[in-house]
């Protein structure tokens, strides 16, 4: 497979490359598999056009992502606040623009813009971050913005981009004692949330997602000490996908859950994934992203510009992070988020971003394996 990378004229990290391809050809398997004939095409398009995405971002030199981030972080905040306004409602949440007819999620293009834009802004300002209020307006704070943008329809989300931006901002050497001071508010804030929704009609008024929230919190405590009868139903069917696969699986194509379990071409895809494939399947699918991890690391290291480290790990993280949460969702380690599997759930705008960051990452690679390094 490197040879023919080579021939193909793939520049940066062979392995990535060869990780990515092995990934989307499995989830034309999984997709076919647990959606059907119907929705292979659109999800064939879309891989498509996110491997044709990140191949364009990877010929560029990744110093100029510092200008585009800027750019980004801009034209994602307006995204955001237009879901609010205008967003279509797809299961009760407007999380979803229409455009020409498509639809897709600003939440997508932020989770991208505010990472890139955070990596900029450490390594611009990373001799003034020592003062906390330096700190809370070049990078605390366009952070918050993002996550409360997206909080109002899409509390995982947020949470997800929240904790990567404190993974770049550890990565990035911000003093420990912020970090943490940040940590113990967010809790504070989570179980504000929490208890405003659960115990007032104040949150619902707010926010009419946390209802939500609050339901799938309580089901997963609940269920945890064993009540049958408040099981979350998803997860349900779920760990029977899983209990049906065993170790080597029913193969390829033969899923008796794909009918049953809600969303399993999407959330749920890994429980199929280890039905059809059994327990080497799934243990492969993990192999995968981990090793995706190790290579952005290995690029990290290598490559002498700080914004270039600070993207390979922080936008290789969120992906590989998204991708571990699916799967604990999966196996009811932790309560139903509503994530999907990166490059191999059916989906439409997550497909292509993910494909994105891979680029940007492949763009670092170039200068790490070329040694031609570029001070950003």
């Amino acid at each position: 497979m490197s040879s023919w990378i080579k021939n193909i004229n793939l520049e940066g990290d062979r392995t990535i490359w060869g990780v990515v391809l092995a990934l989307s050809l499995s989830s034309i398997l999984v997709v076919y598999s647990t959606a059907g004939w119907h929705f292979l095409f659109s999800h064939i398009t879309k891989l498509l056009l996110g491997l044709f995405a990140m191949y364009v971002v990877h010929k560029i030199k990744f110093k100029y992502f510092s200008k585009i981030g800027q750019l980004g972080f801009l034209f994602s905040l307006f995204l955001l606040v237009l879901v609010l306004l205008i967003g279509v409602s797809v299961n009760g949440a407007s999380r979803w623009l229409q455009i020409a007819g498509q639809q897709f999620q600003p939440s997508d293009v932020a989770k991208l813009a505010i990472l890139v834009y955070m990596a900029r802004q450490i390594s611009k300002q990373r001799d003034s971050l020592h003062d906390f209020k330096e700190l809370f307006w070049h990078v605390l704070g366009p952070l918050i913005l993002v996550c409360v943008l997206i909080l109002p329809n899409n509390f995982s989300t947020a949470a997800l981009v929240f904790i990567n931006g404190l993974v770049l901002m550890f990565v990035g050497k911000i003093r420990i004692k912020f970090i943490a001071a940040i940590i113990g508010f967010a809790f504070v804030g989570a179980l504000t949330i929490y208890a405003t929704a659960k115990f007032t009609p104040l949150g619902t008024k707010i926010m009419p997602r946390s209802a939500t929230w609050v339901s799938r919190i309580d089901s997963y405590f609940v269920d945890a000490k064993g009540d049958e009868q408040t099981k979350d139903f998803q997860q349900t069917q779920a760990l029977v996908a899983i209990q049906n696969g065993g170790m080597t699986g029913v193969g390829p194509g033969k899923s008796t859950q794909r009918n049953i379990l809600p969303y399993s071409s999407s959330d749920f895809i890994y429980a199929i994934i280890i039905e059809e494939y059994g327990l080497f399947g799934g243990v492969l699918a993990l192999l995968f992203y981990l090793i995706l991890m190790f290579r952005a690391i290995r690029i990290a290291l290598r490559v002498e510009s700080v914004f270039g480290s600070l993207l390979a790990t922080g936008l290789m993280f969120s992906l590989v992070f998204q991708a571990l949460i699916n799967m604990l969702v999966s196996v009811e380690v932790l309560p139903v988020t509503g994530q999907t599997l990166p490059l191999i759930s059916m989906g439409g705008t997550s497909i292509v971003f993910s494909c994105i960051a891979i680029g940007i990452v492949l763009s670092v690679s170039r200068d790490a394996t070329d040694r031609k390094y570029e001070k950003a």
